[in-house]
């Protein structure tokens, strides 16, 4: 019980951490000057945002004794927003994007940190609940 109860928290907390990513994401597409980037920047921040916004209250719905419940919807929202930050760290510097150094920076290391959070925490929480990643 102690356990469901954590990962629960820690699903809930990585969700919200991801929302705050994809809104600062599309904040930061308004500032691109470039539709090219805004549209890159709103269309992934809102994948993201449209993500967590359906499945925080489906993990905030879920029994506390049931961690399978729980870690079904948590890594299949992580898999999505995980994505989604590789999307940024693999077209912020590209030229079709024109978006200024700057804001390509920050898309890239927003992304980075993204990635490197969304898959620690997919692991961690497919390693206490015993769900496979391949949900």
């Amino acid at each position: 019980m102690e356990n469901t109860i954590g990962i629960k928290r820690f699903a809930l907390a990585s969700l919200y951490l991801m929302m705050v990513f994809g809104l600062v994401t599309i904040l930061l597409g308004y500032m691109t000057n470039s539709y090219r980037g805004f549209y890159l920047s709103l269309t992934l921040g809102l994948i993201i945002l449209i993500t967590t916004t359906v499945y925080v209250p489906v993990i905030h719905r879920r029994k506390d004794k049931d961690i399978k419940g729980i870690a079904v919807p948590a890594l299949q929202a992580l898999w999505v927003t995980t994505s989604m930050a590789l999307g940024y760290v693999v077209t912020a510097y590209a030229p079709y994007f024109n978006i200024p150094l700057a804001i390509a920076t920050s898309l890239f290391v927003i992304g980075f940190t993204v990635l490197v959070y969304g898959v620690y925490a997919m692991l961690k929480i497919s390693r206490v609940s015993k769900v496979p990643l391949a949900v």
